[in-house]
């Protein structure tokens, strides 16, 4: 068994990032070891369903000692963590285009990790002459799969699945659906925070659940931006993915049908084990 630390800005929503941080605690949980997580904000609903996991304050992480200590969000939380003692520091990168996933360049870190082959080349651009490795995003694949997300004969509506939080990154693609709604004739479903407030007859949302599977049995095709958790919902779930990538403002620079071979590599299980490896 191992003591690890976790750290992240928010742990409290259900949104990707702080459920990066939710599938892989319960991995390395489920795995045997002693994990711990320490956020800035921990009084959400994310945290109401994280059980056997401690969450400690930033007075006490600095008294403890760790194998391993694993960290996202490092221009804010690097400031609080920096002096943990473990034994081996992980710098996750969630995001290719949001300043706040920059890498944080310090001796103490011992690699990188990208959670797509994108974040990894845009890690490797900066200066720090220390090891980057891709492991993806973890997933429940008793949730996440074809015949659990098999969409209801009863609803002959063809729906496009949009979650994730809808902010700038994602305002033009809903855009984008929605003027290709017109013309094709289809239904998009919102799913997540909302800070626009979009009116269209073909536009519905909703609040972010954290049963969001049951959403994928009412859509065919679902879509999102980058190689991210909803794209991977989609894929594992067996439905079409139609996938934007954007700039750092939000702007469309591609829009294309993703498709992976291999989506076991996406299984929290065998995630757990890559970072486990590593020490």
């Amino acid at each position: 068994m191992m003591r690890i630390l976790l750290a992240c800005l928010s742990y409290r929503e259900f949104t990707g990032s702080e459920i990066y941080f939710y599938e892989l605690g319960s991995a390395l949980r489920d795995a045997g070891h002693d994990v711990s997580i320490y956020s800035q904000f921990t009084n959400g609903p994310l945290v109401n369903k994280t059980t056997d996991i401690s969450f400690p304050t930033k007075d006490t992480i600095t008294k403890e000692k760790y194998d391993l200590l694993i960290f996202s969000h490092g221009r804010i939380i690097w400031e609080y963590i920096k002096d943990v003692k473990a034994k081996k520091v992980i710098n996750v990168i969630h995001s290719e285009v949001i300043d706040l996933e920059q890498p944080v360049i310090n001796d103490k870190i011992d690699f990188y990790v990208g959670i797509r082959p994108s974040i990894v080349d845009y890690v490797s651009s900066f200066d720090i002459n220390k090891p980057v490795e891709l492991i993806y995003n973890p997933f429940d694949l008793k949730r996440f799969n074809p015949k659990n997300c098999k969409k209801k004969n009863k609803n002959k509506e063809k729906v496009v699945l949009f979650p994730g939080s809808l902010d700038y990154l994602r305002y033009q693609p809903l855009r984008y659906l929605l003027d290709l709604s017109v013309k094709q004739n289809f239904k998009v479903l919102h799913v997540g925070r909302n800070d626009y407030s979009t009116v269209h007859p073909n536009f519905t949302t909703q609040e972010p659940r954290w049963d969001v599977e049951t959403l994928y049995k009412e859509c065919d095709i679902v879509s999102g931006i980058f190689l991210g958790r909803t794209s991977i919902e989609g894929l594992l779930a067996g439905k079409r993915v139609l996938q934007f990538d954007v700039d750092k403002t939000g702007k469309i620079k591609k829009v294309y049908w993703h498709t992976e071979k291999d989506l076991d590599k996406f299984d929290k299980n065998k995630v757990a084990l890559q970072f486990i490896n590593e020490i």
